[in-house]
């Protein structure tokens, strides 16, 4: 989407067309505005409507309120963690503001990574005073938009917010320490998007993404029935080990042999977590 990094004077002003509508973003960081939503909330009728510019034959398309209701509890959570630093909102509060979703939790566990070991990490390193990257915070919600629209979700999710985040965090900032620690990039997160939240978004075919989907979607039902906890790096080495050990068509199809294999071994050991090593031990039975 050209003109998404387009930042006006005000900071959360005009930022691009979409489809005949300017991007707007209400969500501002200020208390009076914070104040103002918490009031909405229960009185809906002292509502602003920012889809309307008079003088204009173009809209308005406010990207705040194609947040999920998660998404702008964590929003205005960034806010607080911020004001209780006594500092202004930085990429490391959003963050941690996105740790405390179940969304973002249900990731850091499927990854294999406890959520607090970050969080304590991040804590003790804003103690240091870092200057905000404020840039980067006013680019978020666009990105997080344009990240939307290419899963094909209507609502803008945590997931969607923790991607952009990936996105346009500068590389010296220790949140990209943590992600690349993890080993999360994009694609990965986009794959767990689609497959937590069942999105019709398709990758292309015979892509590894779309074998890794199929084999997260395929996780699903056999945890459903048997009780397992597949972490994504056991998934991704289950497709990895059937790269081009049969047609490349039909190579998702070993992978979920590798994955059933390794619920056979985690029910012998009585054990629930199917990790990475299950997968290993897996392949080499014959």
């Amino acid at each position: 989407m050209d003109g998404l990094n387009k930042i006006s004077n005000s900071g959360w002003g005009m930022t691009g067309l979409y489809e005949g509508q300017r991007l707007v973003f209400s969500g501002t960081f200020d208390s009076k505005r914070i104040r103002r939503e918490n009031w909405q909330r229960f009185f809906p009728f002292f509502k602003t409507d920012l889809t309307k510019n008079p003088g204009s034959i173009i809209n308005n398309l406010d990207v705040y309120s194609l947040f999920s209701h998660n998404a702008k509890w964590a929003w205005r959570e960034a806010y607080f963690i911020a004001k209780r630093r006594g500092a202004e909102v930085g990429v490391e509060d959003i963050f941690l503001a996105l740790l405390k979703t179940s969304a973002v939790n249900n990731l850091f566990s499927r990854f294999k990574v406890d959520y607090k070991t970050a969080k304590n990490l991040l804590q003790n390193y804003l103690k240091l005073k870092p200057s905000p990257s404020l840039l980067a915070v006013q680019k978020i919600p666009f990105e997080a938009f344009a990240i939307s629209l290419q899963l094909h979700d209507h609502k803008i999710g945590c997931l969607m917010l923790l991607g952009a985040l990936l996105t346009v965090t500068p590389e010296d900032n220790i949140l990209q320490a943590i992600f690349a620690n993890i080993e999360l990039d994009l694609e990965k997160l986009e794959i767990f998007s689609d497959w937590i939240l069942n999105l019709d978004y398709e990758f292309p075919k015979n892509s590894t993404a779309s074998k890794l989907l199929f084999c997260c979607e395929q996780a699903a039902g056999l945890e459903e029935h048997f009780g397992y906890f597949y972490e994504f790096p056991a998934i991704e080495s289950a497709v990895a080990l059937s790269s081009g050990q049969t047609l490349s068509d039909l190579e998702h199809l070993k992978a979920l042999q590798l994955l059933v294999r390794a619920g056979l071994l985690a029910q012998k050991k009585h054990i629930k977590n199917i990790s990475e090593d299950l997968i290993k031990q897996a392949a080499e039975v014959v």
